[in-house]
């Protein structure tokens, strides 16, 4: 292993999730989809070892999030007792959540350097390449129905990399819609018009694979960003007139263009009352585990990891059951209810927009307020030493509200590439800051001054 650069290692790791569902559907072997849970830890323990040249300032985020992993840990640990869930259950709950911030600390700990920025940025680039080409050529299949016809069921669109997994459709068209965001912003080299039509292609894949929830969660983000962020009136005022803007014209084109109508399925006033079907859909699951709730005591630690509407108790631990079961997991009745109410209920199956199964629900049910903050306090780590532009604010303040919508901020693949952007956009941001171009440099020659006595002594 120390003689592969750990650089090529973050490459292995990051391909072992990104990757794994479109080879799993390729190769028929649901299995392939948890070999990153050995792969990814293994990796980032030896890099984050390994690397010997890490700044005063790397190894002051690495120490503060490792414990913030380690606090994470003992939410799980403590819940898992107290609900006397399996020690299975605890393990794959961490890794899921724990994951990404893991591989963070990983690629933080590579020493920054151009060489290393472009292999991890050429590799990046090619792989949102690819997750992009794939969705595009999956679109047209699925359309005609070839797919299916194929056997590939169980998607909701076309998902690029995460073919088949559901909800592919979403995580890949955010994906792109990111990389696009990033490149606009931190890839100054490239050229302005050659940007915005990277930007334009997101918002296609956006469109064709009918990613409507993330513009929910992207334009709340910024309407976040700009109220927190109050700090110049003029700047705010023109932001939210941009915004205001955005939305009228976003109201007028799914009202008038055939292409965009499918985004007033949301425009119901009567679904949003008091006693809406809308908020009857969405807390669902929260009342259903209030319901189980046996003790005070379950409000600080849940109802044990997996136990709930997390993806690991959602889905997780039904879909592996013949590996996890024999491991000792344990489930409740609470995931299962919620799933038939979502496949049962005409609100849930039509838009994952109104489903109760999503991440917040998931880490409190599980996990409990300790478990909660805990995982904030790692957020708000990634918000203090990560997010130095408005843009990667954006993106941080968007897994945070698209975490009410789905289980989105649980999906393994996702959430490592958001963790490559903060990580790549942190090690560009050290390199502008310590680089210094000879061209700025004022040199000036040394003024010599001889008088005349000491020139003829000479």
């Amino acid at each position: 292993m120390r003689y592969i650069k750990n650089s090529n290692l973050i490459i292995v790791a990051f391909s072992s999730v990104f990757y794994s569902r479109i080879i799993s559907t390729t190769l028929g072997s649901s299995l392939i989809n948890l070999l990153h849970f050995g792969i990814v830890p293994f990796i980032c323990f030896s890099v984050i070892l390994s690397s010997r040249n890490k700044s005063l300032r790397q190894r002051h985020i690495n120490f503060l999030m490792i414990s913030g992993l380690l606090i994470l840990l003992g939410a799980i640990v403590a819940s898992a007792i107290w609900n006397d869930a399996g020690l299975i259950n605890a393990i794959v709950s961490f890794m899921i959540l724990g994951e990404p911030f893991l591989f963070l600390i990983a690629l933080n700990s590579l020493p920054t350097s151009p060489s290393t920025l472009h292999v991890l940025k050429k590799f990046l680039y090619v792989s949102v390449l690819i997750n992009f080409l794939l969705a595009a050529i999956q679109k047209p299949l699925i359309d005609s129905g070839l797919l299916y016809a194929k056997g590939f069921n169980g998607t909701d669109g076309c998902g690029g990399v995460f073919f088949v997994s559901g909800a592919g459709n979403y995580i890949s068209a955010t994906v792109s819609f990111v990389f696009a965001l990033y490149c606009l912003v931190n890839e100054k080299k490239f050229p302005k018009v050659f940007r915005i039509f990277i930007l334009l292609a997101s918002l296609w894949h956006v469109l064709f694979s009918d990613s409507k929830q993330l513009v929910i969660g992207f334009g709340a983000a910024w309407v976040l960003l700009i109220l927190l962020d109050f700090q110049d009136l003029g700047k705010t005022i023109k932001f939210l007139t941009c915004i205001i803007l955005l939305v009228m014209i976003g109201v007028w084109g799914a009202q008038n263009i055939e292409a965009l109508k499918a985004f007033a399925a949301w425009a119901r006033p009567e679904l949003y009352g008091s006693d809406g079907l809308a908020w009857y859909a969405k807390f669902y699951s929260v009342n259903l585990i209030l319901d189980n709730f046996q003790s005070p005591l379950n409000w600080l630690f849940g109802l044990g990891p997996g136990h709930t509407v997390s993806r690991l108790g959602g889905w997780f631990l039904q879909d592996y059951s013949s590996v996890l079961d024999p491991l000792g997991a344990t489930t409740t009745s609470i995931g299962q209810e919620s799933r038939d109410f979502v496949m049962g209920f005409w609100l849930t199956s039509g838009s994952s927009f109104f489903s109760p199964l999503f991440g917040w629900a998931g880490i409190w049910g599980d996990l409990g307020i300790f478990g909660l903050v805990a995982y904030l306090f790692l957020g708000y780590l990634v918000w203090k030493f990560f997010c130095t532009t408005d843009v990667l604010k954006i993106l941080l303040f968007s897994i945070l509200i698209i975490g009410f919508i789905f289980t989105q901020m649980e999906e393994p693949g996702y959430m490592l590439f958001m963790a490559f952007i903060f990580g790549l956009a942190s090690h560009n941001q050290s390199l502008r800051t310590h680089s210094i171009k000879p061209s700025s440099i004022n040199i000036k020659k040394p003024k010599v001054c001889i008088s005349k006595q000491k020139l003829i002594e000479f």
